[in-house]
């Protein structure tokens, strides 16, 4: 079973306007509506590659209702606390004539002391059977930024591996538990190291040093650039085959699920590499934020280039 961990899951909205601008009405033609979020996104695409998934967090209002409908459909297992107050809705207005994104994104409910320790409830019994956790993206409010890495020290005593996807905050505090895996990407890497990586090497470097204070596994997502991962032993860059891409948005999540499967399925790092490259691919050939096709993926799978650059 993979946990994945969505404690502020959102419902995406994405509406497709050619050259929008600032200050005007328009009437939109082309929207698509799905249960999102990170965490949502990772839970959906390794339930689509066929593995056992729960999924935990916290839900609010009718809102929240839909959202978990959306992913019981799917099979997924899920565990969520109710809260106050309405579960987030995130827009996204996408232009394909002047290739721009414009995000308006909800806060979602405030987390209370009560509600987290019902959620830590929840949590400490999934780990029971839990075979990977996954910890992904931002913190509600009400949440501190240490929370991650409370949740990583409790999978920790299970031996469960993590693999942590968050910014900012959360990502410096989360850290700090040594979780086996992190997946930031190109931005939020630097962040993390307060440094602009502008080279290849620099990548590296920044890799390295996070392996150095020991975190088992660090890899960073560069879009249609591919890959890097890095051990304390070895390097390797992926580049992922050129696609006709409908829409990017996503496509790191899928690429966790992708190394999430891995992991749960005991596969080599490589094949664990290889299977999340080939995730993020098959996402970018969909307008829906996190949804891969099982075939495709196996398809570009072989396609998926590796190379040892350390």
């Amino acid at each position: 079973m993979i946990t994945s961990v969505a404690l502020n899951p959102a419902v995406d909205k994405i509406y497709f306007v050619d050259n929008f601008e600032p200050g005007r009405m328009y009437r939109v033609r082309q929207m698509v509506k799905t249960a999102g979020g990170k965490g949502v996104n990772v839970a959906r695409v390794a339930r689509m590659l066929g593995e056992n998934v729960r999924l935990t967090g916290f839900k609010g209002g009718e809102t929240g209702n839909w959202l978990e409908s959306q992913l019981k459909k799917l099979g997924v297992v899920t565990r969520f606390v109710e809260v106050s107050g309405e579960t987030r809705t995130n827009n996204n207005i996408i232009d394909r004539v002047r290739d721009s994104e414009t995000e308006v994104l909800e806060p979602g409910p405030f987390i209370s002391g009560e509600d987290m320790e019902k959620f830590m409830e929840v949590y400490k019994e999934a780990l029971s059977d839990s075979k990977v956790v996954v910890l992904s993206g931002g913190l509600p409010q009400g949440v501190p930024a240490c929370c991650y890495k409370a949740l990583i020290e409790e999978a920790k005593n299970f031996n469960i591996p993590v693999i942590l996807d968050s910014g900012g905050d959360a990502l410096k505090e989360g850290i700090k538990a040594k979780p086996n895996v992190i997946k930031p990407n190109l931005r939020e890497l630097g962040s993390l190291i307060q440094k602009e990586l502008r080279d290849m090497d620099e990548i590296v470097e920044a890799l390295k040093e996070i392996n150095a204070d020991g975190i088992d596994i660090s890899m960073v997502s560069m879009g249609n650039k591919g890959a890097v991962l890095c051990t304390k032993d070895l390097c390797l860059r992926v580049k992922v085959p050129h696609v006709e891409t409908v829409n990017t948005i996503g496509s790191g999540d899928a690429m966790v699920a992708g190394f999430a499967a891995g992991l749960a399925r005991d596969k080599t790092m490589e094949e664990c590499l290889r299977l999340a490259a080939a995730c993020g691919v098959s996402n970018a050939r969909f307008l829906e934020i996190g949804v891969v096709d099982k075939n495709e993926v196996e398809i570009q799978k072989n396609r998926v280039e590796i190379e040892r650059i350390s």
